[in-house]
């Protein structure tokens, strides 16, 4: 038997947020199939085994996280494309309780977040940083970290977006990361050291 057909009637949103809506989509679709060739590449490696040589100290794979830590980077890449958007429309970064109020992980109480983060905006001119510090015990504070360019540097209008480099509709150029260490930031900061334990959280084998 044929299923039922059902007619859906779908109403367009406004040239910006349809915009945005495929920027994240093609945001998504990019780092998730990377991850998925990076997983499928190590399919049956020893999860001990040592890593790749070249690998970077500062670089943690996201492959090599365990499935929690995964969850949060996924949830930190939603929330770091929503705040992106509001700051597109609104000239300005939106608190980590504003994004938690519209459900936006990963501010919003989520029933599988055993750890218990706790996330705060903090902020010291062009570094816009969101901290999420677990309640729970041996498990890694996040750092979705945000430095915009200076205003007084003309925008290049040949710069590409990657991992690290997020691009405004007018051709501003964002340095982004999210960062796991073993303590939280007291500060804001652009990239928070390596000698302290912190990682920058890829899903491109270096």
């Amino acid at each position: 038997m044929k299923p039922a057909v059902r007619t859906v009637i779908v109403q367009s949103p406004s040239v910006m947020r349809e915009t945005g809506l495929v920027l994240r989509a093609v945001a998504h679709i990019t780092i998730w199939s990377a991850a998925i060739m990076g997983a499928s590449r190590c399919h049956g490696r020893n999860p001990n085994a040592p890593r790749a040589a070249g690998s970077l100290p500062d670089v943690e794979l996201f492959r090599d996280l365990d499935s929690e830590a995964q969850r949060v980077f996924r949830a930190s890449l939603e929330g770091l494309t929503e705040a992106e958007d509001v700051r597109a429309r609104s000239g300005d970064w939106p608190s980590s309780e504003a994004l938690a109020a519209k459900k936006i992980p990963p501010f919003a109480p989520d029933p599988l977040d055993a750890a218990g983060y706790r996330w705060q905006l903090m902020r010291d001119g062009a570094l816009i940083d969101y901290v999420g510090t677990p309640s729970a015990a041996g498990r890694p504070s996040f750092v979705i970290s945000i430095l915009e360019p200076d205003p007084s540097i003309a925008a290049d209008p040949q710069s590409v977006t990657d991992e690290t480099h997020h691009k405004f509709r007018d051709g501003t150029l964002l340095h982004v990361g999210v960062y796991a260490g073993p303590r939280t930031l007291t500060s804001p900061m652009a990239t928070p050291p390596f000698e302290d334990g912190w990682r920058r959280i890829t899903t491109y084998n270096p």
